[in-house]
């Protein structure tokens, strides 16, 4: 994964052309109680870890414990005790356990390449298996020559997907296959080209991150009943040109990623500066209900964007885009 994953920093980071702005600030996260501090593995020990703790009188003590399974159960896939060991083990469990539940979540991007910037702010309800989901999108982009913005509304089910765009002159909707990959979404032109079960997962993000930078294991805290591993880098992986790199995650036993900060400057033929901070809002018990704008992306103007094709008894189903514009 090393060099494909170096390529994939760059690659990110130089197509980030023409986005960013102020975010609104950093996102509010529920408070957690630090019970352990990451262990330091001493050189000159073999399988003993010291680990730091906090009294109930708040009096700092010093223990010493086997760094073996029993004491590390609590780590989330792709962890060990002094940090990220296996990233693809640590994105597959995300992944997975998102996959298998439902959340809410919220997303603030800043991203700033010379002169040019956007800000975007998403907030979004996904039901398990990732069907049904609702994403509500808002973009500002500064350019040297104004500002524009525009917003998205977007719900999908096992098959199909709408959006409701909304630029500055007009108002659009359209229909789509789930299945025909990436989706025009305006408000998502800075990100990277992503399927969307990897944008609303955020699975993307987490990839990016892990390929920036080096992390470390800075802490154990307890969080609305959960473990959570926080994980920290303040140091990138060195095939990428970056002079500045913060980055924490907070990651529950089963690998999901309740929050994950990025914040990174890129030096190329024009700066590039990038905030991404994500949030999962709720876990288990969201619902997503059908918004009543939907029904309304259906003909009178149907275009077939893909041709059917049969070989043999398979058949590939006609992907259609069926849009409706309105001038403002």
């Amino acid at each position: 994964m090393a060099s494909r994953s170096a390529a994939l920093v760059v690659v990110l980071l130089v197509v980030l052309a023409g986005c960013a702005g102020s975010d609104g600030g950093p996102a509010t996260t529920t408070a957690a109680t630090p019970t352990t501090d990451a262990p330091t593995v001493d050189s000159k020990t073999t399988g003993t870890t010291a680990t730091t703790a906090t009294t109930a009188s708040g009096i700092a003590t010093s223990t010493s414990t086997p760094n073996d399974s029993s004491a590390n159960a609590s780590l989330p896939p792709g962890v060990n005790a002094t940090g990220v060991e296996d990233a693809e083990a640590l994105v597959g469990a995300h992944r997975r356990a998102l996959n298998n539940t439902s959340f809410a979540f919220r997303f603030r991007a800043n991203v700033s390449v010379g002169p040019a910037s956007q800000w975007t702010l998403q907030r979004g309800t996904v039901g398990e298996g990732l069907s049904p989901l609702v994403v509500h999108s808002n973009s500002v982009r500064r350019f040297e020559d104004g500002t524009s913005s525009v917003s998205t509304d977007l719900w999908a089910n096992g098959t199909a997907v709408v959006v409701r765009y909304r630029g500055e002159n007009r108002t659009e909707l359209r229909r789509y296959n789930r299945s025909g990959g990436n989706l025009a979404d305006e408000t998502w032109a800075h990100l990277p080209r992503a399927d969307l079960d990897s944008q609303v997962t955020q699975s993307w993000l987490l990839e990016l991150a892990l390929t920036a930078g080096e992390y470390e294991r800075v802490r154990t805290e307890r969080a609305d009943n959960r473990t959570m591993t926080v994980l920290r880098a303040t140091d990138p992986v060195a095939a990428a040109n970056y002079t500045d790199l913060r980055s924490t995650l907070r990651v529950d036993s089963a690998g999901r990623v309740h929050s994950l900060s990025l914040t990174a400057t890129y030096e190329g033929d024009n700066e590039t500066r990038i905030h991404y901070d994500f949030e999962l809002t709720e876990v288990g018990n969201a619902s997503v209900e059908r918004p009543s704008w939907v029904g309304a992306a259906t003909p009178p103007t149907t275009t077939e964007n893909e041709t059917a094709t049969a070989a043999g008894n398979a058949t590939t189903a006609k992907a259609e885009t069926a849009t409706t514009t309105t001038d403002r």
